[in-house]
């Protein structure tokens, strides 16, 4: 890794500068990029000194969905009073529901830093950590390198590995020493991503299967009825209209939703539809194709109440998921559809006992999709023209709906808890501190 660090610090400067444009219409058309930018530069405040017994761990959690999967993590962390936790995000809907929800608790939290020398080295003298953890797939080459030369633990937590990312790093030969370091450890999501790992040239000890930790995520709390009920009356919904739910949806599903729900009023039942839409930002588009339907619609962004006996509820807010999705008697997954691939998180809908259509394309949750379907906790679509006609199914039939809802459940409580082994892990990691070591680079 030593010699391939100094190509990559070569490289760096001229990969920011070709894609700096993308990145930045990106960040302009999801805003909130500017709040504490400086931290992105390494500026991080200067941390008080460690007490003696303390020991700090380094958080890195992408997004909203990262922060999630490890929220009752986060809580459980919280209650050892001789841990302290740093936490680092990179979009702004992450780094705003971290500072809403965890600000008290946290030593400190910012955006990531920069993935180059002066700036990852500047955060890393200021932050300190004893313990350094990157949730999912977050995979830093200079990050990891000042884990490395600090003789920091290092930890990727939920690993999950995508078809392409797993392509990209058998592709890159001699550079995956970058992204896979010789002291990596790693808590597989499940044993197939165990299996990618270890065949990346990690050794059977650095590599363990503990599952996925959205599977117990402490922010999929049921919610009471009577706030179930309150949230439809607060949509427009009725109380006995049956209520379809699009999880993070994008192009065309809701297209595809909206004709289905067309479909089945035309049958006099009596269906609404919650949209949730996985970029908020896609309101404007997707209130064009609203119009194009003789359907009532209110946006969640412009007034949390909507007019009574609404048929559309479009939520496009962020952050509110696990909350809204409980309202619904049935769901389909977004990012399924072709010409999307991947599929997003099927599991909160599963956790809550709502019955799931998953469309063809759910690589990015393989695994858990497939054994999801082989315990009938989820509906399987094999081509894009089954995806409405299951969802009408189930919606006609109550008797095969309560079927899933409660397959769906005994999936759930037999995956047992993923996070308490991830903590009994990191507390493992937790050495005395060692003496600090002078920087070499």
């Amino acid at each position: 890794m030593n010699k391939m660090i100094y190509i990559y610090r070569l490289l760096f400067p001229l990969f920011l500068l070709v894609f700096s444009p993308y990145y930045l219409k990106r960040m302009i058309r999801r805003g909130g990029y500017a709040h504490k930018m400086s931290y992105r530069l390494g500026n991080w405040p200067v941390l008080k000194k460690k007490k003696k017994g303390i020991r700090r761990i380094w958080i890195q959690a992408v997004s909203v969905g990262e922060l999630a999967s490890i929220s009752k993590l986060l809580r459980k962390l919280f209650e050892d009073e001789k841990i302290e936790i740093v936490l680092s995000g990179t979009t702004s809907t992450g780094l705003s529901l971290s500072q809403k929800k965890y600000e008290a608790q946290l030593l400190a939290h910012g955006p990531f830093p920069l993935d180059w020398l002066p700036f990852s080295r500047k955060a890393w003298k200021r932050i300190n950590p004893d313990l350094a953890i990157v949730v999912d797939s977050e995979l830093w080459p200079e990050h990891f390198y000042q884990a490395l030369s600090r003789r920091t633990p290092l930890l990727v937590i939920n690993a999950r590995l995508s078809e392409r990312s797993f392509s990209r790093l058998r592709f890159i030969g001699i550079f995956r020493s970058l992204l896979v370091p010789p002291k990596l450890r790693v808590l597989a999501a499940s044993e197939k991503q165990k299996k990618r790992w270890m065949s990346l040239g990690l050794e059977e000890q650095q590599v363990q299967c503990f599952g996925n930790l959205k599977l117990d995520a402490d922010d999929s709390k049921q919610i009471r009825l009577a706030d179930k009920l309150r949230l439809r009356r607060e949509f427009g919904f009725s109380e006995n209209s049956l209520v379809i739910a699009g999880i993070s949806t994008w192009k065309g599903e809701e297209n595809m939703l909206l004709k289905t729900i067309d479909s089945l009023r035309s049958e006099n039942v009596d269906i609404r539809l919650l949209l949730i839409p996985r970029h908020a930002e896609r309101r404007a588009e997707i209130e064009r194709n609203l119009k194009n339907f003789d359907f009532s619609y209110h946006l969640r962004s412009l007034c949390k109440q909507a007019p009574e006996d609404n048929i559309v509820y479009l939520a496009d807010t962020t952050g509110e998921l696990s909350i809204l999705i409980q309202t619904a008697d049935l769901a389909f997954l977004g990012k399924t559809l072709p010409p999307h691939h991947g599929g997003q998180n099927p599991i909160e809908a599963v956790s809550f006992g709502i019955p799931l259509v998953v469309g063809p394309n759910h690589q990015n949750f393989q695994e858990t999709c497939d054994d999801m379907f082989v315990n009938k906790a989820a509906l399987k679509c094999r081509e894009a023209k089954e995806v409405g006609f299951k969802i009408k199914r189930l919606a006609k039939n109550k008797k095969e709906r309560i079927s899933f809802s409660k397959a769906s459940k005994e999936w759930i409580k037999k995956q047992g808890s993923p996070t308490s082994y991830t903590l009994n892990s990191i507390q493992s990691l937790l050495k005395p501190c060692q003496p600090e070591i002078p920087e070499e680079n």
